[in-house]
């Protein structure tokens, strides 16, 4: 809603219709007449409306370069958030990667348990083998016949024929 303000600037009374606040309007009015008598206080010789045009130029000046920081801040500020966006999907994506590594380790890990238990259990049936070979006694040899022991090592060897040859010893008859 609009309001009607009245202000005084350089001795003269103006009436302005405003929708915002009274104290708003009344700090704008105290800073330019502030600034207009800055200048005519310096300069003497500067008329009123001089030293209006020239707060109006000075103003006008300040407002175009601050017009001028908010677009580059802007421009800065969405190349920030483009960066950031792409930097939230380089993440998005390393994120992915490690789940995957993560899953191709687990992998690994898991086989080579396997790989462990498989070694296990072939050396417990290795050792079980060699527990069961200790365990059943060796097939026994007969009992040697005192007769046919082997002859000694002084006795002369059978012929290859398989004739024993006679000792002197030996009669014949």
């Amino acid at each position: 809603m609009k309001q009607r303000v009245k202000v005084v600037l350089c001795g003269k009374e103006y009436v302005l219709s405003t929708e915002d606040a009274p104290s708003y309007v009344y700090q704008l009015a105290k800073s330019l007449e502030k600034r207009i008598g800055d200048i005519t206080e310096n300069n003497p010789r500067i008329s009123a409306h001089s030293a209006v045009m020239m707060v109006a130029l000075s103003t006008m000046d300040e407002l175009t370069k601050a017009n001028n920081s908010v677009e580059v801040i802007r421009s800065q500020v969405k190349e920030y958030v483009d960066e950031a966006g792409k930097a939230r999907l380089e993440r998005d994506a390393a994120l992915r990667e490690i789940d995957v590594l993560k899953a191709k380790i687990e992998q690994l890990e898991n086989l080579n348990k396997l790989k462990e238990l498989k070694e296990s259990i072939q050396a417990d049936e290795l050792e079980t083998k060699k527990k069961k070979k200790k365990a059943v006694p060796a097939p026994e040899t007969p009992a040697a016949d005192p007769t046919e022991a082997e002859p000694a090592a002084d006795a002369p060897a059978e012929e290859e024929s398989g004739e024993k040859q006679l000792s002197l010893t030996d009669t014949e008859a």
